[in-house]
């Protein structure tokens, strides 16, 4: 788990999690990698691009019923990073919290922006029109407040799990107690709605109208793993879930442009539940307890190969496909997108995360040089 820093005096720590938990929940790794994953093959297989030189859905008419649901890797993300995110901000302060998500972010994505940028820029049009310019703003991961395209569709994420930081740090700001949580995670999906509701565009947006029962209900989760579940948590959970559902259904309306095939909208609803399902039960159940190494190892990959895969896997796809059929084409095209995934968190994540954390956190928690001219005899009582 995180390590403890000092906290500040308005927010109470309740007690640690229940005994015989570990500090690391290797399931939910797992979980993260299998989410990337779905995303991958809903890129590589149902999106309805001709890169295989027919449509997705008939060059896999058969795998396409299950990977055109893909794109609800996301929604299990964003039940994730609720949990996570709040088990980091819990007994931190905002120098520490602030120095672990920026060096979260950063070393895996600067490494995917330019290689991403690059095959683009070398390869003119084919894939995607992108210049210089547009490379360089989105190194700063803040191209869609300031108008710019992202380099990678799937970026758009990453703008929304900024706001969810942002959401926290100000939380740490206020006082993480177990209270505020659970009116956090009533309020904010009920003001988002209905900020959304009456064309709020920029409430809307602050506040993730779409998206926050996802977060709300992963941080209720992070309360049961801590002390339990109970009537009011369960009941909690359940609402935000039947939000959550609501919006996935009313996405897959969309699917069909997307993907050339319709989503049913009870099986999109269904895999919501499904999804909240395994991360409760990886997080408050003794599957908790199970503390596979290789499980961890492979959650590693989740950021970079969730980075780099699209336009790599495509790039790859339209240039294999005719040697060696679509099957095998896809076997190496997938094997090949986990080990960039695999180089980057070898030699960016690992070698520079830490050292970037300890950096910032430092540079956080400097003191200010005194103002010239004042003195301790100056100081007021």
């Amino acid at each position: 788990m995180v390590e403890q820093a000092t906290l500040p005096p308005a927010t109470h720590v309740p007690p640690a999690p229940r005994s015989g938990r570990p500090t690391r929940l290797a399931l939910l790794d797992a979980l993260r990698l299998v989410a990337a994953l779905a995303v991958v093959a809903y890129h590589f297989t149902a999106l309805n691009h001709r890169f295989w030189g027919v449509r997705s859905v008939d060059a896999f008419p058969v795998l396409h019923h299950v990977t055109r649901y893909g794109y609800l890797g996301v929604e299990l993300f964003f039940f994730i990073s609720g949990f996570v995110i709040l088990m980091t901000a819990w007994g931190r302060d905002l120098p520490a919290y602030t120095a672990s998500r920026v060096a979260r972010l950063f070393p895996a994505y600067w490494v995917g922006v330019l290689l991403t940028g690059g095959l683009l820029l070398l390869t003119g049009k084919v894939l995607k029109d992108v210049s210089v310019g547009q490379v360089l703003t989105n190194l700063t991961m803040l191209q869609t407040p300031n108008g710019v395209d992202n380099v990678d569709g799937v970026y758009w994420t990453l703008w929304v799990e900024m706001r969810f930081y942002l959401l926290i740090g100000v939380f740490i700001l206020i006082g993480i107690t177990r209270q505020r949580v659970i009116a956090l995670a009533v309020i904010w999906p009920l003001v988002g709605a209905m900020a959304a509701s009456a064309d709020q565009t920029f409430l809307s947006e602050l506040l993730m109208a779409e998206w926050s029962p996802y977060f709300a209900v992963g941080m209720l989760l992070y309360l049961v793993h801590r002390e339990g579940w109970s009537p009011l948590l369960a009941f909690l959970c359940g609402g935000g879930v039947i939000l959550a559902m609501s919006q996935a259904s009313e996405y897959s309306a969309i699917i069909e442009r997307k993907a050339g095939a319709p989503a049913n909208h009870l099986v999109a609803a269904g895999a919501v539940v499904l999804c909240f399902a395994l991360v409760a039960a990886v997080t408050t159940t003794r599957l908790g307890r199970i503390d596979w190494r290789w499980a961890s190892v492979a959650g590693a990959l989740t950021y970079p190969l969730y980075l780099i895969h699209e336009y790599w896997g495509v790039f790859l796809i339209s240039h294999l496909h005719e040697h060696l059929g679509r099957a095998l084409t896809l076997a190496v095209t997938l094997a090949a997108v986990l080990a960039m995934a695999w180089a980057i968190n070898r030699f960016a994540e690992r070698p520079f995360a830490s050292r970037m954390r300890r950096s910032v956190e430092h540079t956080l928690r400097a003191t200010p040089p005194a103002v010239a001219g004042s003195g301790s005899g100056s100081a007021r009582s």
